[in-house]
């Protein structure tokens, strides 16, 4: 049975409590005191169920696969609210992203990347998306960029412009649409 199929239907609110005696209110595997954040991190790094369970013989596989579920909710939690509090805003508005952000067409096939890396717009928003909380997060595992290059990464994406095989002449072209529809 694939880690998909056991997660499949699991409801984690059977496995996991948080009991504000145990480990300061964090959740917990209902029964063991194991903390799920440490299960969790652990699938995110690479080891398999029988790998955790093999260690943590307190723990069932589907216990697992609760972690697993109760992370995924967590970070989508995290994501919406990240998303809700980053204000809308228009190109014109978010003008500051243009001295952070290039397109180089012989680098990662043209995608928008930090100025100077190789570290692609869409992997620093879905590096966000996917669990780091702040740009202070995400420079503390790239000391190469700055949170001015996450912030840029992110009003680009609030552009609406594409992520993917996307060049210079491409959004020349589309500003140049706009500016011919306002006259």
């Amino acid at each position: 049975m694939s880690a998909a199929q056991r997660d499949e239907g699991t409801d984690w609110q059977d496995r996991i409590v948080s009991d504000p005696a145990a480990l300061n209110g964090a959740p917990t595997i209902r029964g063991t005191g194991i903390a799920v954040a440490l299960v969790d991190q652990l699938l995110r790094r690479g080891y398999t169920v029988e790998a955790i369970t093999s260690k943590y013989l307190h723990i069932t596989e589907e216990d697992v696969a609760a972690c697993r579920r109760y992370g995924e909710e967590q970070r989508e939690r995290e994501y919406a609210e990240f998303v809700r509090k980053t204000p809308k805003r228009t190109p014109e508005e978010v003008a500051d992203w243009r001295d952070r952000i290039e397109c180089v067409p012989g680098r990662l096939g043209g995608k928008p990347v930090i100025v100077n890396t190789r570290l692609s717009v869409e992997f620093i928003t879905d590096l966000l998306k996917g669990g780091y909380r702040t740009p202070a997060d995400v420079v503390r595992d790239y000391p190469q960029i700055r949170e001015d290059d996450v912030d840029a990464c992110v009003k680009y994406k609030a552009t609406g412009a594409k992520l993917s095989n996307f060049t210079w002449a491409d959004l020349n072209a589309l500003m140049d649409a706009d500016e011919l529809s306002k006259s």
